[in-house]
C-alpha cells in the first residue's frame, strides 16, 4: 500500500557571468532542469552529462544556482551491468560533491519497460513501475532535500524543499503517467504546504508546441489528468517542467484561484551537445527569465529564451 513517508532530510548562456550578493538582501537566484540525457550515457566514454554537472558546480555563484532537476529519461535502457546508470550516477557526483540538492524526475526509459536498445516490453504497464535500479543508484541521501516520499525507499515520487529569494519553495517530482495514488499524494503535499512555490517536474506533460499531452501511454492517467487534478487546482503552484517529446516550448495557464502556471519543455535528445535550462528567479521584480545553454559546445539555443513577470511568487 503506498502511504506518504516523511523523512530526515565560464561564460553563463543568455547573459553576462553575474556575482551572487552575499547578503540577505540578493533576490535573484536560479535553478537547473536537465533534459532527457539518454542519449548521453550510451557510452562510457561520452563526457557530455558529466561536462555539463561540472559546468553548474563552476559556475554555481554566478547563477547562484540553488537546485538542480530532471525532467526524466536519465538513462536510454539497463543492462545486465547497469553501466548507462553507472555513467549518470557519475555524472551527477560533481552535483552532489558541491552540496547542491537535487531531484531527477523518471522517465519511461528509467524504468525496466525498454528492453536493450529500447524496445518496449510486455507487460509494459507492469514493467514501467519497476524501478528498482534506478532506486539502486539514486537515493534520497543523494538528493539531500527530500522531505516525503510516497513510497517508502523511492524517488519516483517524492518532493523536497529549499529557501531562495526571501521565499519558500517546494520541488514535486512525480512519476510518469503516474497513478491516481501518487496524484492524490501529491495534492496533499502541496495542500500541506500553502506558503510553498511549487515546482512539478514529470516526465511527460506538454508537447513542442506547448499542448497538454492527451495520452496516458502505457501508464495510468494522463497529462491532461494531472493538469485537472492537480496542477491547476492549487494556488502556490508555480511551474511545471517536462520532457519526453518535441525539442523545447512552453505554455502560460490559469489555474483555478486565479494563479499563473508556467510550464517548460526541455527534451532535446541531443547526439552531439548538452543542453540545460536555467530558470532564474527574481522575487523583488516578481519575474522570471529562462534560457538553455550547452556548455560541450558553448552554444545558447537562443530561440527558447523567454521571460515573464508578476509570476506571483508566494512569500
Amino acid at each position: 500500500m503506498a502511504v506518504a513517508v516523511v523523512v530526515a532530510g565560464g561564460t553563463v548562456g543568455g547573459g553576462a557571468i553575474r556575482t551572487a550578493a552575499a547578503d540577505a538582501t540578493d533576490t535573484k537566484f536560479s535553478f537547473a532542469v536537465l533534459p532527457d540525457t539518454q542519449q548521453e550515457v550510451i557510452n562510457s566514454s561520452d563526457t557530455r552529462f558529466l561536462n555539463r554537472t561540472n559546468w553548474l558546480v563552476r559556475n554555481r555563484s554566478a547563477l547562484d544556482l540553488r537546485f538542480v532537476t530532471s525532467s526524466g529519461d536519465v538513462v536510454n535502457w539497463d543492462t545486465p551491468d547497469h553501466a548507462q546508470y553507472v555513467t549518470a550516477r557519475s555524472a551527477m557526483r560533481p552535483i552532489e560533491n558541491a552540496a547542491i540538492p537535487y531531484a531527477l524526475a523518471l522517465g519511461n526509459h528509467d524504468t525496466q519497460a525498454p528492453g536493450v536498445g529500447g524496445p518496449v516490453r510486455d507487460p509494459a504497464r507492469e514493467l514501467i513501475r519497476d524501478t528498482t535500479v534506478f532506486n539502486q543508484y539514486f537515493t534520497v541521501s543523494q538528493y539531500r532535500a527530500v522531505k516525503g516520499q510516497f513510497e517508502a525507499g523511492k524517488v519516483d515520487n517524492s518532493y523536497s524543499t529549499f529557501e531562495a529569494g526571501g521565499a519558500q519553495w517546494l520541488v514535486l517530482t512525480l512519476e510518469l503517467w503516474p497513478r491516481v495514488a501518487a496524484v492524490n499524494w501529491a495534492r496533499n503535499v502541496v495542500a500541506a504546504n500553502p506558503r510553498h512555490n511549487v515546482i512539478v517536474v514529470t516526465h511527460d506533460y506538454i508537447d513542442g508546441n506547448g499542448a497538454i499531452e492527451q495520452s496516458a501511454g502505457f501508464g495510468a492517467t494522463s497529462p491532461q489528468y494531472l493538469f485537472d487534478n492537480l496542477v491547476k487546482q492549487y494556488a502556490n503552484i508555480r511551474f511545471v517542467f517536462s520532457g519526453h517529446t518535441g525539442i523545447a516550448g512552453n505554455r502560460v495557464d490559469t489555474g483555478v484561484n486565479g494563479n499563473k502556471i508556467y510550464s517548460f519543455l526541455q527534451t532535446f535528445h541531443s547526439n552531439s551537445t548538452n543542453p540545460v535550462r536555467l530558470v532564474e528567479i527574481d522575487t523583488a521584480a516578481n519575474s522570471l527569465r529562462t534560457w538553455i545553454y550547452a556548455p560541450h559546445t558553448n552554444r545558447s539555443f537562443t530561440e527558447y529564451d523567454r521571460s515573464f513577470s508578476g509570476i506571483g511568487v508566494v512569500r
